[in-house]
This record gives C-alpha cells, structure tokens and sequence, in this order.
C-alpha cells in the first residue's frame, strides 16, 4: 500500500514538472504573441482609425495675419489620422504667406495641429512715389499699405538695381543707433552705392554704400556733436561736414 501512495506521488511530481516544462516552452511564443497584437492595435490606433483623427488646427505668434488666413493655408487634413500628418509640408504653405518669416508645426495630443508663426517685422517702408512696401530686415517686401507708418523710416528707391539696393537700404537702417533712427524721415537711393539719410530737419547724412555701416553708424554719432547741413561718412577714416555753424 505504502509503495502504490509513493507511485502516485511520484507520478503526479512528474507529470506537474512536464506541465512547467510545456509552459515555459510556450511561454516565449505567448509573450511575442501578445507584443505582436499589442503592437498591431497601437498602429491601428495611431495610423487607421479616426480615434486620434486631426479635428483642428491652434494658431499662436499672429498679429497682424488673420488666423483664419492661416488655417486655410496650412489646409490641415481634418479626420486623418493625426500620426500621419504632414507637417513639414504645412510648414511649407504657412511660411509661403508673405508676412510670415517662419512657421514650426507640431501634434497635439490627441486631436490638434499647432502652428506657432513668427511674422515679419517692417524695418523700412520702401516707397517708389506710389504705394509704400513694408520690408523687413531681410530685404523682404511683404506688404504693401496706402500711407507710410510714421514710426519707420521712408526709403525712396530708384534705378534699376531695386532688390539689392532695398537691402543695403535695409542694412544701413538697421546698423542706426535707435536715437538716430528716429529721426530719419526718409532715405535715398539711386543705387546700393549712394545712400542718403535726410532727416527730419533738413540735414542730410551722406552714407555712400552699406559697406562698414557699424562704423559709418559711430563715427557719424561723434561728428554730429557739430552742428551742420551735410554730414558725409562714406569714406569712415575720413568724414566731413559742410555748412557748418561756428
């Protein structure tokens, strides 16, 4: 009797041993199995359903663009599935709206599209007698408006080197001192090499080309401590004055 117990005992340790042998044989394969469906469902979750579908777009950094000019633009695929987005491409569109410099677009989880614009910003208004371009510090035309805005600088550009003589213009406004600046009412250029500031009151300051325009900006801080018509710094190491008052 005690011989058939210790038979059964054993036959049962055994057979419980071949089960965890099976078990952990197969377990492996259950695992990867369970991976496989899991991975199956989060790309179906991401990439095929509308359950994170794109439903609309978040506009920030405009000012002076409408928003809905931008929306319209970036054209988001409303009901795609977000993780399919091409957001490069929206980028694209929105910087090609001329008063936008750059555009970064991102996902919002689970269901927007963010546009963060950075627009432009008038450095100079150019003006050919008729209507006024808003140029930023670039070169850039980016608007045209009916009046000029008094707090910028009227550049009055002539000849046929237009686009490079607007960025020496550019170049030359940008390298003014804030003071001065102010009180530039317009400046003049026939070429990128003849440069002149006329400001506000009467005196003129001739500029010659964008070359050297940081030193031309402190050299001409000092002359003006003399009183004068004209005040002449295209050649920096060697400036000069006329109509001075003694």
């Amino acid at each position: 009797m005690s011989q058939s117990v210790d038979l059964a005992r054993a036959q049962q340790r055994f057979a419980r041993r071949q089960r965890l042998v099976r078990w952990r044989s197969w377990l492996p394969w259950a695992i990867g199995g369970a991976v496989l469906v899991f991975g199956g469902l989060v790309v179906w979750l991401f990439y095929f359903s509308a359950v994170l579908a794109v439903d609309g777009v978040r506009v920030s950094g405009a000012d002076t663009v409408p928003v809905a000019t931008i929306e319209n633009v970036a054209d988001a695929p409303i009901g795609k599935p977000l993780a399919k987005v091409d957001l490069t491409a929206i980028a694209d569109r929105v910087r090609g709206i001329p008063a936008v410099a750059d555009a970064q677009v991102t996902r919002a989880w689970p269901h927007k599209v963010v546009i963060v614009v950075t627009e432009r910003v008038p450095v100079v208004v150019v003006t050919d007698g008729s209507r006024f371009d808003l140029v930023d510090a670039t070169g850039t035309a980016f608007r045209t408006v009916t009046a000029r805005p008094a707090s910028l600088p009227e550049a009055r550009v002539t000849g046929t080197r237009r686009d490079v003589t607007i960025r020496s213009v550019v170049t030359v406004s940008a390298a003014l001192p804030d003071t001065l600046r102010a009180q530039v009412g317009s400046i003049s250029a026939a070429s990128p090499d003849s440069i002149t500031l006329n400001l506000g009151s009467g005196v003129k300051v001739v500029w010659g080309s964008s070359d050297d325009s940081e030193r031309k900006a402190e050299v001409l801080s000092v002359l003006m401590k003399r009183k004068a018509k004209v005040y002449d710094v295209s050649a920096p190491d060697l400036p000069v004055t006329k109509g001075e008052k003694r």
